[in-house]
């Protein structure tokens, strides 16, 4: 089955074939036939799944090439999305000439952006805030025949705090087609979703992992996490291996052990410059190093090719940022594994991701090798206590069970009383994300400060 069977042009399905894409994935398969129809769409597909070609070639179908005025406008929650995505949409205009896309992003100056008022482009790529200060506060642009808006990684958006600034590009665009992308959609996203694109459907697939990826918990015994890393490098030999941590304090005594190992690796955190993330990014994509060592921000759907294996050098609190981090391999069909690394002290943590579903197998570090571990988890006692919730979280939640308490008992009252209790605790987690990227950010800053 070919993308000719779909209402495309012949210009469209030949630029697809010379870009060698002849057949469509599934979500592709799903997503294309209704967005060409205008449809509004809530899609959850897993990452490498072929989800940007799934609004990018709906977008083009339907592009005026003959008007030249913005007809869709894409929002990513990152620099490195937002380029990646335009470099995709930007392949297209080898085959169709025509086709005006441009690029905003914080990477751009407002000068740059300047450029190509006089013949604007049909297809708007950018980042949250770039896009409302050019397009809402600045008005640079008409958009009266914008017909759809596009918010890739849309779990990201609202959990960075994008979410005003997304109203605010909804209201000002007033497109008739939203299409609304996550591989990972929680309720309460789904809830305020259609909060703001009444209307909406759901399509997708419930996984938020490749189907070809195979998932690993590590025991790493008391070993430290670098000398951890160290040694399954050496015990697996990975092709290409991309290893994770929360926090980029974890990553400097990793990184300084590496160095001093003479071990070839790339790093990428937010805290370097725009400049040495680029760099960053360009040395990732060019193959000749087989190790990154990188915080969360590149585990969002950025499209690195031939990831063999994914290291989680710490069990991650929420399966969101494990399932991110796990699908940058096994992508597009290929296979791949993901490696949680854990110790007695990460055993709540660990079991939390296998109560979300996530089908894990068991291994042990043994010096320089990698054994299956049949125990797995039964073998290890309980971790510490519980952590005790902040004083005003646990005084809020009271609250709330005290709000949906009941004299008699009705119908759903006990789901009722857990989702306001999980609001509270929504409301918590939200501030220690927001708070871990401010950090990051913050030292981005204070890093671009030093150098003027």
């Amino acid at each position: 089955m070919s993308f000719a069977r779909f209402a495309l042009s012949k210009e469209l399905i030949g630029a697809l074939e010379g870009l060698g894409y002849l057949e469509p994935s599934p979500i592709q398969d799903k997503v294309i036939p209704a967005a060409l129809r205008g449809e509004s769409l809530l899609v959850q597909a897993p990452t490498g799944s072929g989800k940007t070609h799934s609004f990018l070639v709906p977008i083009i179908a339907r592009t005026d090439l003959s008007l030249p005025r913005p007809q869709a406008v894409i929002v990513a929650p990152s620099r490195e999305l937002a380029r990646q995505t335009y470099e995709f949409a930007r392949a297209f205009q080898r085959y169709i000439p025509t086709l005006r896309i441009r690029l905003f992003s914080s990477e751009s100056e407002v000068s740059e952006n300047e450029e190509g008022k006089s013949l604007p482009p049909q297809i708007i790529v950018g980042t949250p805030g770039r896009l409302v200060d050019l397009l809402v506060k600045r008005d640079d642009y008409p958009l009266n025949n914008v017909r759809t808006l596009v918010l890739d990684e849309a779990d990201m958006l609202f959990e960075e705090g994008y979410e005003e600034d997304v109203v605010a590009l909804s209201e000002r665009l007033k497109a008739p087609q939203a299409l609304v992308y996550s591989a990972t959609l929680k309720p309460h996203l789904v809830a305020l979703l259609k909060d703001d694109f009444p209307g909406i459907d759901f399509e997708g697939s419930k996984e938020t992992t490749p189907g070809g990826l195979s998932h690993h918990l590590v025991d790493i015994k008391h070993v430290g996490k670098a000398r951890a890393l160290l040694s399954f490098l050496r015990a697996r030999h990975p092709y290409l291996c991309l290893a994770f941590a929360s926090k980029k304090e974890t990553l400097k005594p990793v990184s300084d052990l590496l160095r001093s190992e003479g071990i070839d690796y790339v790093y990428f955190s937010g805290s370097l410059s725009e400049r040495d993330r680029k760099k960053a990014i360009r040395e990732i994509r060019s193959g000749r190093h087989a190790l990154v060592l990188a915080s969360d921000l590149l585990a969002r759907g950025i499209d690195l090719p031939f990831v063999s294996d994914v290291v989680s050098l710490d069990v991650p609190n929420e399966i969101e940022f494990y399932s991110h981090r796990a699908g940058r391999a096994a992508r597009f069909g290929e296979k791949g594994d993901s490696w949680a690394f854990y110790n007695s002290d990460s055993v709540d943590e660990a079991k939390r991701l296998l109560d979300e579903g996530m089908p894990f197998d068991y291994y042990v570090l043994k010096g320089e090798t990698l054994q299956p571990d049949d125990a797995g988890l039964a073998k290890k006692p309980k971790g510490p206590h519980k952590k005790e919730l902040p004083e005003e979280e646990m005084k809020e939640i009271k609250i709330a069970k005290a709000l949906t308490r009941k004299k008699r008992v009705e119908p759903m009252h006990r789901k009722k009383t857990q989702f306001a209790i999980e609001k509270v605790k929504r409301k918590y987690r939200r501030k220690a994300i927001k708070a871990r990227i401010r950090t990051e950010l913050d030292a981005s800053y204070r890093a671009k400060g030093k150098k003027k």
